[in-house]
């Protein structure tokens, strides 16, 4: 029996309970930070969602680029695209690998390239939880960025 079984299980439900709403809601692009070697990514994609990913690793990167994703070297602290240009952003582990002083920078960023009103998913891996030897907890953050006033 394979033990990190449940905990992937888990963030694959978590990851098409996300696309199921990006699908529902009409949200066509996904900006993926932290995106590892882009296993995700790949499932946004055969999902018919456009798929852009960023990692602080050039390893990571050239190994999700060799899975045919757009895929580039960046910090979550620093993100490379404009105000507003993603319809959602999906997020594993970024803000457990960050120091405490750097989370409100990589959260002003998040929402800074994501459109107003638009989903923010943030996955969290506790790594292995007490008592449970060679299993992951996940947990599930679905925030929303602002909506701009309405005149």
């Amino acid at each position: 029996m394979d033990m990190e079984q449940p905990a992937a299980t888990n963030r694959d439900a978590e990851r098409s309970r996300f696309i199921s709403l990006l699908k529902a809601e009409g949200r066509h692009n996904v900006l993926e930070v932290d995106a590892g070697q882009g296993s995700d990514g790949v499932q946004f994609v055969r999902a018919g969602i456009h798929y852009t990913g960023v990692d602080p690793s050039e390893q990571n990167v050239h190994s999700a680029r060799a899975k045919g994703l757009d895929v580039s070297v960046a910090d979550a602290r620093n993100l490379p695209f404009a105000d507003g240009t993603f319809s959602a952003v999906w997020t594993t582990g970024t803000l457990l690998h960050r120091a405490d002083t750097d989370i409100d920078a990589v959260l002003r960023e998040l929402v800074r390239v994501t459109a107003p009103g638009a989903p923010i998913a943030v996955v969290l891996s506790s790594g292995e939880d007490e008592g449970h030897a060679g299993t992951q907890h996940h947990s599930f953050l679905l925030l929303r960025t602002p909506s701009l006033p309405t005149r």
